[in-house]
């Protein structure tokens, strides 16, 4: 193949990425272009050593971006999109009593399922812990 053939392999792969919701075809157009470079450079080059250099140059870029790629900072509030995590150590009031384990909690205006041991409307409860959108809580110790 030839540089301007790389160069076009490049373009279609970044508009690609410009048409796609993922961050993936730059990192292949990426090598493209580096394959283009050396291409014009070393115009003997066969194709084989070509695509060898593709690969590699596209490789290296993917896992350039894995390892240098910037990370979201820690913030103050860990459960912020987490509500049902939040509620781990809170207390609340049963909505519906528990009855073969399982029963309904008031959290704020709305109710929640949960599981636990059977206790009557009204009891106190403690969260311990979520599985799914269910509440596995226990009476206050």
């Amino acid at each position: 193949m030839q540089a301007w053939q790389w160069l076009v392999l490049g373009g279609v792969l970044l508009l690609l990425e410009l048409a796609t919701p993922a961050f993936f075809f730059a990192w292949l157009a990426l090598g493209a272009l580096v394959t283009a470079a050396l291409a014009w450079l070393v115009p003997q080059l066969i194709w084989q050593v070509q695509a060898l250099v593709f690969a590699l140059a596209a490789g290296v870029a993917v896992l350039a971006w894995f390892r240098f790629r910037p990370r979201p900072a820690p913030t103050a509030e860990p459960g912020l999109n987490r509500r049902a995590a939040a509620l781990i150590g809170t207390s609340l009031t049963l909505d519906r009593p528990i009855e073969h384990g399982h029963g309904r909690a008031r959290v704020g205006d709305s109710t929640w399922p949960v599981q636990g041991p059977d206790l009557p409307a009204g009891s106190r409860v403690v969260v311990l812990a979520v599985d799914g959108n269910r509440l596995l809580v226990a009476p206050p110790s």
